[in-house]
């Protein structure tokens, strides 16, 4: 694959570690909403010169298409692989979450996935270019967690997109998703530290301990590569063994 990887959620935590693997191997749209940390990610990258800053919030999903579809026309750059890491996990009750929250939440999640890839398998805009789609979900789709209902709801509907569409877009885009258990990020951080809502992390549910961005970045990488060419609609649980008990 010589066309661009698009990287979603790319400013921070799995997202910019895997920029930084694929950057080794691809040119790359890092996108975020923080043009600023965007280009700290792309300093970290190989070859940073070659890749493209996408700033856009994916909460609003209605403007995802035009803006993407005129980056990509401004630049030739067609989207070989597309990797989404964005998501948002705020910590809340369900009787204290609103609606406008609620739909917050989808949007980052799940729809801004879903008109992604709409749009990069329109023939019109990105030709036959994607062959490879990786979606980051959690764990906490199948184990849950209290205070995070729609956020868990939001990780379900990732892995049925996934499955449906690997029915869909065969042979032609193979699309899997990860499943990722505690990691070390900003986000993952400040879950951590609420006690009441999460497992603490120096107990013994994770067998190998807390993971690193760079663990799913690892899982990721295969996916994107020649070594996974007959992988699709499938899930992969990278979680230090919590699961496996």
């Amino acid at each position: 694959m010589e066309n661009y990887v698009l990287i979603t959620g790319a400013s921070s935590g799995i997202g910019r570690a895997t920029a930084i693997r694929l950057s080794q191997s691809y040119p790359l749209v890092l996108a975020g909403r923080d043009e600023k940390r965007l280009k700290e990610t792309q300093a970290m990258c190989e070859t940073a010169d070659s890749h493209l800053l996408w700033r856009y919030n994916l909460a609003d999903v209605e403007g995802i298409a035009a803006s993407l579809a005129s980056l990509l026309k401004e630049n030739s750059a067609p989207v070989g692989g597309f990797v989404h890491s964005a998501g948002i996990a705020p910590l809340a009750p369900l009787r204290m979450t609103t609606t406008v929250q609620m739909q917050t939440i989808m949007n980052v999640n799940f729809f801004s996935a879903v008109e992604i890839v709409k749009l990069l398998t329109n023939k019109k805009i990105n030709g036959k270019a994607l062959t490879r789609v990786v979606l980051i979900s959690s764990i906490q789709s199948r184990i849950g967690a209290k205070g995070q209902s729609v956020y868990c709801a939001s990780k379900s509907a990732l892995e049925g997109f996934m499955r449906a569409m690997a029915e869909e877009l065969a042979p032609r885009v193979n699309i899997n998703a990860i499943r990722p258990g505690a990691i070390q990020t900003p986000m993952g951080n400040l879950l951590f530290q609420n006690q009441d809502l999460l497992a603490k992390p120096s107990d013994d549910s994770y067998l190998l301990g807390l993971g690193e961005p760079e663990d799913i970045a690892a899982m990721t990488v295969f996916l994107m590569g020649e070594n996974a060419k007959w992988i699709t609609g499938q899930i992969f649980t990278v979680d230090g063994g919590r699961s496996a008990h």
